[in-house]
């Protein structure tokens, strides 16, 4: 079959033609971009925390009162949240993981103001804190007992800790030679901290953060308001009630300002990541059912205004094959037209991302398999006008002249 027939039939409907490739480009581009963010979102909110998730309970307290005894209060919460039938672990910390809230800090190798330093996110736990979250020490060893800073009323307390539990991204940034166990960290004041364990993998508070698997473990309980409960496989949430009165009646100097699921917090931290990844779904599924729409519109029309001309093709001799392929071909051209100009606006967007919203650079592989994928949608969609045209009867010739 012969282009120029097609291309000039085509020239002679220049504004619905250009209107439709305008369409598939502008849908290409959209689409593209917007799976590509769609699936980095979905590996975001799929990375692995390096914690159990689904079996711990948090709880954010707050003392008041001037005569109010943190430390006291502290390990009298623990004791009778460690004897609760259900619980297997629990432990005071500063900041919930994966909250989107809580303290960092830089750290480095060498007591040098100038060298480079390597942000982490701190946590303030004792030595049940790797047990509570269920993280894993591949090196060293956890916080001894007797290593725990508890806060006494009155009494100064040191401000860098002798020794600190830190995760593997953390200890490699460190030391790069791999042998940070053993070896000394530096806090901004450049007083060292001793490294005594590395811990496998743990996120810190905030997903979007680029250091967000660089932590450092504290053996402290200053200034922690928040607890974590290990439940027992089954019992989490019927333990959270049980938490929160008994809490609430064991210190009538202590509010009790929330106790719920650490899997309910961090749902609401990936909230936005959600509803993002489920707007643009949307928009994508809203777009190509409108590009099917107008393809199989612009066919039924081009179709409709050469009915004396198809009837007169097959009264030539032309097959329903030749008909069909006719109107195929001429769909194919539109949507390759649009198809190239999608990609050269695919590759604009996708570098305004970029360079404006730190987004990381576009997998070309998404626009070769969503070239293709459009193809065929538009093909399909043009299925449907090139049959009836293909139906056409060769009478319709001289009943038309």
């Amino acid at each position: 079959m012969e282009l120029r027939p097609i291309v000039s039939a085509l020239m002679r409907h220049k504004t619905g033609t250009l209107l439709v490739a305008l369409q598939i480009a502008v849908t290409l581009a959209i689409i593209v971009n917007g799976l590509f963010i769609i699936n980095k979102r979905i590996e975001k909110i799929n990375r692995p925390y390096g914690i159990n998730v689904d079996s711990i309970i948090t709880v954010s307290v707050r003392g008041f009162g001037e005569d109010f005894d943190s430390g006291a209060s502290l390990r009298e919460d623990m004791d009778l949240l460690r004897n609760l039938p259900g619980v297997v672990a629990a432990t005071s910390i500063n900041q919930i993981p994966l909250s989107g809230s809580g303290s960092s800090t830089g750290l480095r190798s060498v007591p040098d103001e100038t060298a480079t330093s390597t942000s982490a996110t701190i946590y303030n736990t004792d030595e049940y804190g790797l047990t509570t979250l269920e993280t894993a020490l591949i090196e060293g060893r956890d916080f001894y007992p007797e290593e725990v800073e508890y806060s006494v009323p009155g009494q100064a307390q040191r401000d860098i800790p002798p020794v600190v539990l830190v995760t593997k991204a953390l200890a490699d940034k460190l030391y790069p030679d791999g042998d940070a166990l053993g070896r000394p960290l530096y806090w901004p004041s450049m007083e060292p901290s001793t490294i005594v364990g590395i811990i496998g993998h743990m996120m810190g508070s905030w997903p979007d953060w680029h250091a967000i698997n660089n932590s450092v473990f504290q053996p402290r309980t200053r200034n922690n308001f928040r607890y974590l409960i290990k439940a027992e496989p089954g019992a989490r949430d019927s333990l959270v009630p049980v938490i929160e009165e008994q809490l609430a009646e064991l210190n009538r100097q202590r509010l009790v300002r929330s106790v719920t699921t650490h899997e309910d917090v961090v749902t609401r931290t990936y909230e936005a990541d959600r509803a993002m990844a489920n707007i643009l779904i949307a928009i994508i599924v809203l777009l190509v059912g409108l590009t099917s729409l107008v393809i199989v519109g612009l066919a039924s029309y081009f179709v409709s205004q050469r009915i004396k001309q198809i009837g007169t093709r097959r009264a030539l001799g032309a097959t329903q094959i030749d008909i069909l392929r006719y109107f195929l071909v001429e769909n194919w051209i539109i949507t390759t037209v649009g198809a190239f100009a999608g990609c050269l606006l695919t590759v604009a967007v996708s570098y305004l991302l970029e360079t404006n919203f730190d987004l990381p650079r576009l997998d070309y592989s998404y626009l070769l398999v969503c070239v293709i994928a459009l193809w065929l949608i538009s093909q399909f969609s043009a299925l449907f006008p090139a049959r009836r045209a293909s139906a056409v009867p060769p009478a319709v010739a001289t009943r038309t002249v």
